[in-house]
């Protein structure tokens, strides 16, 4: 192996010098690549395994943990694709190797089958690429070790610069952070860069040198407590701390800690500056909130990351700023820290992965009537680059939590399917739909019972657990994944002719149904119910990502549709009207109202008790849930108190008092000594199962 490591000698020389990070592709069998890659890990201080046969020595980990080392640095990271292909657990750790590392790739010469999907050969083709060195054996033993580039190598230096930043954009950062604090009242700060360009650590660096000069007290919040390692760990380090226990800082009469954004925005605690930090992956609400209740706030957000991009939200949150708070600043770091410019790395992934993809320019002006809607396969989107960038641009822009893992799923998974608004060539608006459903009476029964959850599949599922209709499940389904239009396409109609698009398609299909999930806001709502989608169920808790309830829509398809369809009306019109004062007592009333004249109309179908039935027998044999069928609970309890059939049963008064009455859980539990909600609501579910089996009166 001495000319292995006389290779990896040579590379690790040139990335110190130049602090650029390599990358190297090991095509072999696994038992050779993993003895080649051992070979340079001893150049590294420290190195990092994503598989299962790491070294001994060395840190591994397995997909699933990738998350965990976010905030940490690695020198060298060995990615052992005979393990498996985790492209999101890629992304991830390969933004923690420094400047001067390495990432090694461990290729299968001979791959299985699912190397032959459009994404893996696509993938393939992009370890062709000039920034990839490909070092192979061969069959017979022979091995061919790439040549170093041939580029000079221009060593870095750092000057000395104030507040110990390592560039001049940090310089800028740090001062403008100081400046929300020290200038005027209402100015914030909006910070964006991509990963490695010093951002959290010039969060760090300005909150500590804020809190040396007086008393102050400033609070961190970000989606998971994680994401702020960086900032505290340099707050930590200009103030001298060795630690940051529980995510505290103290110095003086100052402190830094970190608050999770809703127990913030409960608690509104006073403070002289309060960092939002990873401000894409919180729900626009929530960072409205934040900026009505504090008057010195700093946005910062990653701007092409593994688990998303901030583009979409430095274009829609500008709006809010604008009216909100009109002297905001924008402050964009664009220079690496981590790592020196033009890193191969950081290229090679960007342009794999489509981290940096844009919409493509639309010829203005733009006539609604010269559109072309239809549905493209993966392999038009591959006959020309641009089309799939332009694509994954478009979903970007769209929705914050596009992330590589749908690169991925759009380009293989079968049951998903792409439409597309084309204006000559260019597209101007897309949608992803689902196939879903076609499970077997066994298991769609099961589904409902919550005793199973396969995998995907969520629309049918959806209906089939939480509306406890298990034939919604057994039939087969379209669930609009997303939908997205250019900015210069937005009020021409293209979304509605999209979803028009895929109503034919369904139809030639034979598909059931069509349905959503969406974040439901008076933006969207109008939008969906235009389109045949109607309400079959809203979330009663927020959802993390929008900060919005859910709400799942259905339009029915086929004749066999209808009967559990209007099962479902019933049953939302019951709920809703039970929960208003409850559960969605909150609701926006851009929401509230339209839902609630759309169940006041569904109020008169007919035979309401004997639609309920069912899932009422589903709740008494473990199904469903409290939240889930309250009206139904609620309007058959009236009925069997109307009719007498109550008056000597057994526990009428724990019924009443939550179902009726609307009495807390805790209230309940409290006045008639149950142990926990889970008991409390067992009592509800035996109390029905006995009714049930009573003779009719």
């Amino acid at each position: 192996m001495s000319e292995l490591s006389h290779f990896f000698s040579a590379l690790a020389h040139r990335a110190q010098a130049s602090r650029h990070r390599d990358f190297v592709c090991i095509e072999s069998d696994q038992s050779w690549g993993i003895e080649a890659a051992q070979s340079a890990l001893p150049l590294y201080s420290s190195c990092l395994w994503l598989g299962e046969h790491a070294p001994d020595g060395v840190d591994a980990l397995l997909p699933g943990q990738a998350k965990s080392w976010l905030g940490q640095d690695c020198d060298c990271l060995v990615v052992d694709l005979h393990c498996g292909f985790d492209v999101e657990a890629l992304a991830a750790l390969a933004g923690t190797i420094r400047g001067g590392g390495l990432m090694i790739l461990l290729l299968p010469r001979v791959r299985a089958e699912i190397w032959q999907t459009p994404f893996m050969q696509r993938f393939l083709t992009r370890l062709q690429a000039p920034e990839v060195m490909f070092l192979t054996r061969q069959s017979d033993g022979q091995i061919m070790i790439p040549a170093l580039p041939n580029d000079a190598i221009v060593p870095v230096t750092q000057p000395v610069r104030p507040y110990g930043c390592l560039s001049e954009e940090q310089v800028t950062a740090v001062e403008a952070v100081r400046r929300v604090v020290t200038g005027h009242r209402r100015r914030p700060l909006v910070i964006t860069a991509d990963r490695g360009r010093g951002k959290s650590s010039a969060l760090g660096i300005a909150a500590a040198t804020l809190m040396q000069e007086k008393a102050r007290q400033i609070v961190v919040t970000a989606p998971r407590q994680r994401h702020c390692q960086t900032l505290f760990h340099h707050a930590a380090r200009v103030l001298g701390a060795s630690g940051f226990p529980g995510y505290q800082l103290a110095s003086e009469h100052s402190t830094l800690s970190f608050w999770a954004p809703d127990r913030l925005l409960e608690a509104l605690p006073e403070m002289d500056l309060l960092i939002v930090d990873e401000a894409a992956a919180i729900p626009a609400p929530l960072l409205q909130k934040m900026l009505a209740s504090y008057s010195r706030v700093v946005f910062a957000s990653t701007v092409h990351g593994y688990e998303g991009t901030g583009r979409g939200f430095a274009i829609k949150f500008k709006a809010a700023l604008d009216v909100m708070t009109p002297n905001w600043r924008a402050l964009s770091m664009n220079h690496p820290i981590r790592w020196a410019e033009n890193d191969p790395l950081e290229q090679w992934l960007f342009q794999t992965l489509l981290l940096d993809a844009e919409p493509s320019a639309v010829a203005l002006p733009l006539q609604s009537e010269t559109l072309e809607y239809r549905q493209v396969s993966p392999q038009w989107l591959l006959a020309r680059p641009d089309r799939l960038s332009s694509l994954f641009g478009l979903l970007i822009h769209a929705h914050y939590q596009t992330s590589p893992a749908d690169l991925r799923q759009l380009l293989d998974d079968e049951a998903v399917f792409v439409f597309v608004a084309l204006q000559q060539d260019t597209i101007c608006g897309c949608a992803l739909v689902s196939r879903e459903g076609g499970f077997s009476a066994e298991l769609a029964e099961a589904v409902c019972q919550g005793k199973r959850r396969p995998k995907g599949h969520l629309l049918a599922q959806s209906v089939a657990a939480h509306l406890g209709l298990a034939e919604a499940a057994s039939q087969h389904c379209g669930r609009v994944l997303r939908i997205a239009v250019h900015d210069d396409a937005r009020q021409l109609g293209v979304g509605s002719a999209l979803l028009a698009c895929i109503y034919d398609w369904a139809r030639q299909q034979k598909l059931d149904y069509l349905g959503t999930s969406f974040a439901a806001s008076g933006e969207l709502l109008p939008f969906w119910q235009k389109a045949g989608y109607l309400p079959v169920r809203l979330g009663v808790a927020k959802d993390a990502a929008s900060g919005c309830h859910s709400l799942l829509s259905v339009r029915p398809l086929s004749v066999q549709t209808t009967h559990w369809f209007e099962t479902a009306q019933v049953s939302f019109s019951l709920n809703f009207m039970a929960q208003a004062c409850e559960q969605f007592q909150s609701l926006e009333s851009d929401v509230f109202i339209p839902l609630y004249l759309h169940v006041l109309r569904l109020s008169s179908i007919p035979e309401l008790l004997e639609t309920t039935e069912q899932q009422l027998r589903n709740f008494s044999q473990g199904g469903l849930g409290y939240d889930l069928i309250i009206g139904q609970l609620s309007l058959w309890l009236q009925h069997q108190m109307k009719l007498g059939r109550l008056e000597n049963q057994h526990g009428l008064e724990v019924m009443v008092a939550k179902i009726i009455q609307r009495q807390s859980w805790s209230s309940v539990q409290q006045q008639f000594s149950l142990s926990g909600r889970k008991q409390a609501e067992q009592f509800l579910r035996d109390f029905v199962a006995k009714t049930l089996t009573l003779p009719a009166a």
